[in-house]
């Protein structure tokens, strides 16, 4: 049966029930999901569809051409816990758990940057370099200044 099902991440955005949008975790959590957009060469939404199309209004989504009913995001505005929402049905499950782990993945990346900068780390993301394993799409260098 088609539905949207609910996936609790390890993921916490600052709490903030007026404003969440303007929380710094929220803009990291958006950033990872911008980047999971352009590899999968998606667009963010605000909304996730199940099967039949029936629309689920959450905080952020992105939508890619191999997961069309999209991967959303819902945040608890008292705790800031991230929960993550989707219809797998038809299939659709590996590739929606992909869309999460990276972009978990790409917040955890992003908040070890700052905090590392923020200790006085010189930190130097060279995923820019054409020449890198397909494995390994990011490389953190940091080193003490």
């Amino acid at each position: 049966m088609s539905e949207i099902g609910s996936y609790k991440s390890r993921i916490r955005v600052q709490a903030c029930a007026s404003n969440i949008e303007a929380s710094p975790s929220f803009e990291i959590l958006k950033k990872s999901l911008e980047i999971v957009a352009e590899k999968h060469r998606g667009r963010l939404t605000n909304y996730v569809m199940d099967s039949v199309g029936r629309k689920t209004y959450c905080d952020i989504a992105i939508v890619t051409p191999s997961f069309s009913r999209g991967v959303g995001i819902k945040i608890d505005r008292e705790t800031g816990e991230v929960t993550f929402l989707y219809d797998e049905y038809g299939g659709f499950r590996s590739i929606a758990r992909k869309i999460t782990e990276e972009i978990t993945q790409n917040y955890v990346a992003i908040t070890l940057i700052r905090a590392m900068k923020s200790l006085g780390y010189h930190v130097e993301d060279v995923s820019h370099v054409k020449d890198m394993s397909k494995e390994r799409e990011t490389i953190v260098l940091v080193g003490r200044i």
